[in-house]
């Protein structure tokens, strides 16, 4: 259920608000920046990969979720039931991609850094890290901050995605 920002106490406020759209344009430049070569992000109601790229024989596939719906007002965010249905549907949806049995890809959710999708995310996060996926936290500001099971460090830091 949508809840209004201006309503919520200070303490579980989000400090920003972030739709699916503007995360998956976030990542889209992210990837592109480090010299991958991505297809256009989906925008709307699209089905599909949000965002997919390829660099050095390896294809990365994202899947994206916002703070609030794509066509709604800056003080409407989505509600703890509407962001933990979000986390499954993310970890299933990667998990589907995972299945195709293809060797070389790294697979990722993509969220905006607010704390009440973090502690969502965290309260699975043994589980997302055996499934190997990386997680992009998205900034206020559109940059992108990197997270990711420990075996993966190696191969992030081949294909110039971290430091």
């Amino acid at each position: 259920m949508p809840k209004s920002l201006s309503k919520m106490k200070d303490y579980l406020k989000d400090p920003f608000v972030m739709n699916e759209d503007t995360v998956n344009i976030a990542v889209y430049n992210f990837l592109n920046s480090v010299g991958c070569d991505c297809s256009e992000p989906l925008k709307g109601r699209s089905q599909g990969v949000d965002v997919q790229g390829e660099k050095n024989g390896w294809s990365i596939y994202v899947e994206s979720k916002g703070s609030h719906a794509n066509d709604a007002d800056d003080d409407t965010v989505f509600g703890q039931g509407q962001i933990k249905v979000h986390t499954y549907v993310q970890v299933g949806k990667l998990m589907e991609y995972q299945t195709e049995n293809e060797d070389n890809r790294l697979f990722v959710m993509a969220n905006p850094d607010i704390p009440r999708i973090r502690k969502r995310v965290n309260s699975v996060i043994s589980s997302i890290n055996k499934l190997g996926f990386i997680q992009f936290w998205v900034q206020e500001d559109s940059t992108i901050k990197i997270e990711n099971p420990e075996q993966l460090n190696e191969t992030l830091i081949s294909l110039g995605l971290k430091k």
